[in-house]
C-alpha cells in the first residue's frame, strides 16, 4: 500500500509545486472484469467465476509542449478479486486479500502490488521530436509491437503491452527539407522514425554453445574437451548443457555489465505517411501506408534477425482496408528449446536456428457510422518440429485479440501447459497461434454511446506439431501419431453490448461459444475433452 500512497503525495506536491510554465496532466483508469466460464475444465462442476481488476496511472508534466515527462504505474496488475493465498488460518474469517496474479505466468501466482512500467521523457528539437527512456512501442494494427494501451478491441482486454528501453527520434522529411532550402514546409505527412533498444545488458542464461561433462580424461575419452578442463590438468572438471539456466542475479560478478557480446541491441527504422482528410478520386479520405524494421542482434550467440513490417490502412466514402504483414527473418542460436540436437548430424552447435516467420492480418469492408461490416482474415505461421534447424513458428502480439475463448483460453492454455515453463517463450498467452483464421464481424450503434458487436470466427492449423494442434492422416508433415480426424480447429461466435456512462464508464458486456474440434490436446491442457465451452464475461471501466 506505501507506494501507491507515495505516488498520491508525489502527485498532489508536484500539483503545488509546478510554475505556471508547467502543466500536469493525468491519464489512465480503473478497470474490473468479471468472468464465467462454462465447461472450461475436464470435471468442472458448474460454471467458475472470477473477478479481476487493474488501476493505471499515467501522469505527464508537460512544458509548453515542447518538454514532457511520462511515467505509467500500473497497480493490482490482472490481480483476482478475494484472493488471499490462504494467509487466513480459517478462510469463513478471510480478509485483506492479496495480489494474485490470473494470466499467463501469473496464473495462480503472486505478483507485485505495484509495477514503475514506463518512464520517459519527449522533447522538441529543431528538426524532430526525440523521446528517451523506458517507453511504448507500438506498429500499425499491434500484431508485432503493440503497446496494450486502452480498450481497442472488440473483445476482451489487453494485459501485456510492448515496453522496451529506447531512445527514439521521429522527423518530417519534407520540414528537415524547408529548413535547410529555406522554404515554406507544406506540410506533408511524411515521418522517418530511428530508435534503438537496449534489451538484455546481462542474460541469466549462461549461453555456451557446447556441452561439458567432468571426469573425461584427455587423450582417453574421445568426448575430452579442453574448453571444459578449467584448470588445465587433462581432466575436464565442468559439467553444464548447451545452456545453463540455473543461473540467478546472485551469481552475478562485479564486472557483468563488462561484457557486450552478450548484450541484445535493437535497431528501429520506421517510414510512414499518415494522410487524414486528403483528397483522393474527388473527395476526402484517409491514407496511412509505411513500412517498419527492426534488426535484433547479440554477438554472443551469433544471433541476426531481421524483421521488415508492411501496414496500410484506406477510409473512403465508408469503403475500409486494413493491413499488416510481417516476417520475421535470420539467424539464432539463442533458442534454447527443452531437447534441442542436431537431428541431422552435421551441426556443431544444436542451438543453431534458420529463423522464417510470416504473420499477417487483412480486414475489409464498410464503416458509415450507424455500422461496421468487416471481413477480417489473418495467419500466424507455425512450426511443426521446434527442435530441428528451421524456427518457423511465433504467435501474433497476445494484446491483438480475436475472439474471447479459441485463442484467449483455449489455445493459450494448451500451449501453456504443454510447453511448461522451461519453454515460456513459446506459449501464445492468447494470441493468434500457428493457424490462419476467417473472423467477420459488425457493429450496430443504434444511438450515442451505444454498440452492439457480433462476430463469428474460423480457424485452422497452419503447422501441426503433434502436440499442441494433433496431427491428421492428411497433413503433409510427419508426425508420430495422427490422432485428429477434423481439418479445423474449432469455430466460435461472440456478441458483445457497449455503453459508456457519463463519458467516463466504460462497460462491456461479452458472450462467446465455442466449438473446438480433436485437432487441439484439450487433454494436455487439462480442458474439456469434449470440446464445448462458453464464457459470459463484464467490464466495468472508469477512464479519466
Amino acid at each position: 500500500m506505501f507506494p501507491t500512497l507515495a505516488l498520491a503525495g508525489l502527485l498532489a506536491g508536484t500539483a503545488s509545486a509546478v510554475p505556471d510554465d508547467f502543466e500536469l496532466e493525468l491519464e489512465g483508469y480503473y478497470r474490473t472484469r468479471g468472468h464465467v466460464f462454462g465447461n472450461l475444465f475436464t470435471d468442472q462442476d458448474g460454471a467458475a467465476t472470477l473477478m479481476t481488476q487493474r488501476l493505471r496511472l499515467q501522469p505527464t508534466l508537460n512544458y509548453r509542449d515542447l518538454a514532457k515527462f511520462t511515467m505509467m504505474v500500473d497497480a493490482l496488475d490482472d490481480v483476482a478479486w478475494g484472493d488471499n493465498d490462504s494467509l487466513a488460518a480459517t478462510s469463513l474469517f478471510a480478509g485483506d486479500p492479496t495480489t494474485t496474479g490470473y494470466y499467463a505466468q501469473y496464473d495462480g501466482q503472486s505478483r507485485s502490488t505495484f509495477n514503475m512500467k514506463r518512464a520517459w521523457m519527449e522533447f522538441r528539437l529543431p528538426v524532430g521530436v526525440m523521446r528517451v527512456g523506458r517507453q511504448a512501442s507500438n506498429w500499425g494494427m499491434g500484431l508485432l509491437a503493440n503497446d496494450g494501451n486502452g480498450f481497442d478491441d472488440l473483445f476482451g482486454e489487453n494485459h501485456y503491452g510492448a515496453t522496451y528501453d529506447r531512445i527514439m527520434f521521429a522527423t518530417k522529411p519534407a520540414a528537415i527539407y524547408s529548413a535547410i532550402a529555406r522554404k515554406e514546409d507544406k506540410g506533408t505527412p511524411l515521418y522517418l522514425v530511428f530508435g534503438v533498444d537496449r534489451l538484455v545488458e546481462d542474460p541469466l542464461n549462461q549461453y555456451y554453445g557446447y556441452t561439458c561433462e567432468s571426469d573425461l580424461t584427455e587423450g582417453v575419452d574421445d568426448e575430452y574437451d579442453a574448453r571444459c578442463d578449467d584448470d588445465g590438468d587433462g581432466i575436464t572438471d565442468m559439467d553444464h548443457s548447451y545452456v545453463d539456466d540455473e543461473r540467478d542475479s546472485s551469481v552475478r560478478q562485479q564486472d557483468w555489465f563488462a561484457d557486450n557480446d552478450d548484450d541484445v541491441y535493437e535497431f528501429v527504422y520506421a517510414l510512414i505517411y499518415r494522410g487524414e482528410g486528403v483528397r483522393m478520386f474527388g473527395s476526402n479520405g484517409d491514407l496511412t501506408a509505411g513500412t517498419y524494421v527492426v534488426n535484433r542482434k547479440q554477438a554472443e550467440t551469433n544471433s541476426n534477425v531481421l524483421i521488415p513490417d508492411a501496414y496500410v490502412k484506406f477510409l473512403w466514402k465508408g469503403i475500409y482496408l486494413e493491413s499488416e504483414v510481417l516476417h520475421i527473418r535470420g539467424k539464432s542460436s539463442a533458442i534454447a528449446l527443452p531437447g534441442a540436437y542436431d537431428p541431422y548430424g552435421d551441426l556443431a552447435n544444436p542451438l543453431y536456428k534458420d529463423v522464417n516467420i510470416w504473420g499477417y492480418v487483412a480486414k475489409a469492408g464498410f464503416k458509415q457510422g450507424l455500422y461496421d461490416v468487416i471481413f477480417e482474415t489473418g495467419s500466424a505461421s507455425g512450426d511443426d518440429y521446434v527442435a530441428d534447424v528451421d524456427f518457423t513458428g511465433r504467435p501474433l502480439h497476445p494484446d491483438y485479440n480475436v475472439g474471447l475463448l479459441l485463442y484467449e483460453e483455449i489455445l493459450a492454455r494448451v500451449s501453456k501447459e504443454t510447453w511448461t515453463d522451461s519453454a515460456d517463450g513459446l506459449w501464445s498467452r492468447g494470441g493468434v497461434y500457428n493457424s490462419r483464421y476467417i473472423y467477420p464481424h459488425a457493429i450496430y450503434r443504434p444511438m450515442d454511446n451505444w454498440e452492439f458487436v457480433g462476430a463469428y470466427l474460423m480457424a485452422w492449423p497452419n503447422q501441426p506439431d503433434g502436440s499442441r494442434i494433433l496431427c491428421a492422416d492428411y497433413d503433409e508433415v510427419e508426425c508420430s501419431e495422427y490422432k485428429a480426424t477434423a481439418l479445423e480447429l474449432g469455430w466460435e461466435i461472440d456478441f458483445a453490448v457497449k455503453h459508456t456512462f457519463h463519458n467516463h464508464i466504460n462497460f462491456s458486456s461479452e458472450f462467446a461459444y465455442a466449438k473446438v474440434s480433436d485437432r487441439v490436446n484439450l487433454e494436455g491442457g487439462g480442458l474439456n475433452p469434449d470440446g464445448k465451452f462458453w464464457t459470459w464475461q463484464t467490464r466495468f471501466a472508469y477512464e479519466f
